[in-house]
């Protein structure tokens, strides 16, 4: 049996699981049940309890090849003759997927799965679809080479909505090729991953981004066509189409493939403002800022304290910027720029963002880290290369990264901007699994009671869709180290479905 380490090596390269899996397993035990039925992990689950999406199609950017880290929006404009009565469905992508409603977002999923047994997301859009003109909108994000979040599997998106609306009309809208798309080269196609276990760096360009894209008034360009429907059936994953994988020529058997229900609850999102900011340097590079992220070579800076940010009003921050040259010249002339680390009031799992307003071409790194000692690294670039890079547009830029991270400590580092720079909204919108009885825990002892609430916040930013040892890192889709925290999570927090997750998908480890 291999290590850990190689057995996600062999998942990501691979996307299989057949030179590990048993010929048969114990019957397993869910929380709350005395038993289970016996199956084999290749054992199709009942038909009762897999999904059929037609007549929806699984549809991509008309191609015959995807880079790994590509992201392709996808726009579908309808009209409602009368307020909404009911509007439900289902949605999946292959990687992930960020739904929009009216340029409005909603969810992002879907949940790690086995690329043969994904499971698909509900909708419940009856509160948002308004009587008139409605645009859904998808981002969709393919990882390509997979990791340890998602091992590879191929291109796809799929979504099935039924609006009934008050007048007694019935609108069905499912992926076909009424949907238009546009490869969304302000995230540079085929970019390098971040770590082994983290599968997109993300790098993103204002200045080619096409704003208001998901929303009623949006005109698209020659540079939407329609949607490709795959050859692939609605009830099975795009693991099973036909679409070609240039990098490892995957394919997977159809008679083990099929679509489920997602098992758990979608996760709630809220945002958390940061709680201060704790320092800022002003950073003069010995080497281009670019080799450094790309390479980290010893020595790319020194670091000096930079006092003249002013907050006004509070959770508003004001600072002059030197813009630096094109090409670093040794010796002549050296580049600076300035990093702002913030705090949050504790450790949280969610998505950073911030509004910036700054000259075009401003070029921020986002860098999230867990554990920080104020007084240096300036950069706090030591967490897995854990950064996000945003170029921005004229004017006010508001940012969210794609992908969450684990983060307690946010930094934002400028360079490029000359002039005055305003930095605003800085925080995280915190995703939290719906517990049904989240623990209040009450002592005395001030350090005590510190350490019970540190207990109770690690369960929450480890047990997200999967139960991990550190969601900073690992984000199996087949649990592993963190099913220890299985206990807590059904014992303390009251949850069966999570656990009962843990123990379905923790049987390809057996």
């Amino acid at each position: 049996m291999p290590n850990r380490r190689d057995f996600l090596r062999q998942t990501a390269g691979t996307g299989a699981l057949l030179g590990l899996v048993p010929t048969s397993v114990q019957p397993v035990l869910t929380p709350g049940e005395l038993s289970a039925p016996a199956l084999s992990p290749l054992d199709l689950p009942p038909a009762a309890g897999r999904l059929d999406l037609s007549p929806a199609s699984w549809v991509w950017y008309p191609s015959t090849r995807t880079l790994p880290n590509t992201v392709v929006l996808f726009r579908r404009p309808f009209h409602l003759p009368a307020p909404v009565r009911k509007a439900t469905g289902w949605i999946a992508a292959d990687s992930r997927y960020l739904l929009t409603v009216n340029g409005k977002r909603i969810s992002w999923g879907p949940a790690p799965s086995d690329p043969r047994r994904m499971e698909v997301d509900p909708l419940d859009l009856g509160n948002l679809l308004l009587p008139g003109d409605n645009v859904l909108g998808a981002t969709v994000l393919y990882y390509g080479h997979g990791d340890g979040t998602h091992p590879i599997g191929k291109p796809g998106f799929i979504l099935s909505l039924v609006i009934e609306c008050t007048d007694g009309s019935v609108i069905r809208i499912g992926t076909d090729k009424a949907w238009l798309c546009h490869l969304a080269t302000s995230w540079p196609p085929g970019q390098y991953k971040r770590w082994y276990l983290r599968a997109f760096q993300e790098d993103f360009d204002a200045r080619l981004f096409p704003y208001g894209w998901d929303t009623p008034g949006f005109v698209p360009g020659p540079d939407w066509p329609a949607a490709m429907p795959l050859d692939c059936a609605p009830s099975l994953p795009p693991m099973c189409s036909r679409y070609p994988d240039d990098l490892m020529e995957t394919s997977a058997e159809k008679s083990v493939c099929c679509l489920l229900p997602r098992s758990i609850p979608l996760l709630n999102e809220a945002f958390v403002p940061v709680r201060k900011l704790t320092e800022a340097f002003l950073i003069s590079w010995n080497r281009p800022p670019e080799e450094y992220f790309a390479m980290v070579p010893d020595g790319a800076y020194t670091q000096t304290p930079f006092s003249t940010i002013k907050e006004s009003p509070a959770g508003v921050w004001h600072l002059e910027a030197q813009g630096e040259p094109q090409v670093l010249t040794m010796g002549a002339h050296q580049v600076q720029s300035i990093a702002l680390t913030f705090e949050l009031a504790e450790q949280i799992v969610g998505f950073p963002e911030f509004t910036i307003n700054a000259p075009a071409g401003t070029i921020v790194e986002l860098l999230a880290h867990e554990a920080h000692t104020p007084g240096g690294p300036a950069l706090l670039n030591t967490h897995f290369n854990s950064w996000a890079r945003f170029i921005c547009r004229e004017g006010e830029n508001s940012f969210r990264t794609f992908d969450y991270e684990s983060i307690r400590w946010l930094q934002l580092h400028i360079r490029g901007a000359e002039g005055t720079v305003t930095i605003n909204h800085v925080g995280v919108l915190r995703r939290m699994y719906p517990w049904p009885f989240p623990p209040h825990i009450s002592c005395s002892e001030p350090p005590l009671q510190r350490l019970m609430d540190a207990c109770v916040n690690t369960l929450y930013n480890s047990a997200q869709e999967t139960i991990v040892d550190g969601m900073g890192r690992e984000r199996q889709q087949y649990s592993g180290d963190g099913s220890h925290q299985m206990h807590g999570a059904y014992l303390t927090l009251g949850d069966t479905r999570l656990p009962a997750r843990v123990i379905t998908t923790g049987r390809l480890f057996l």
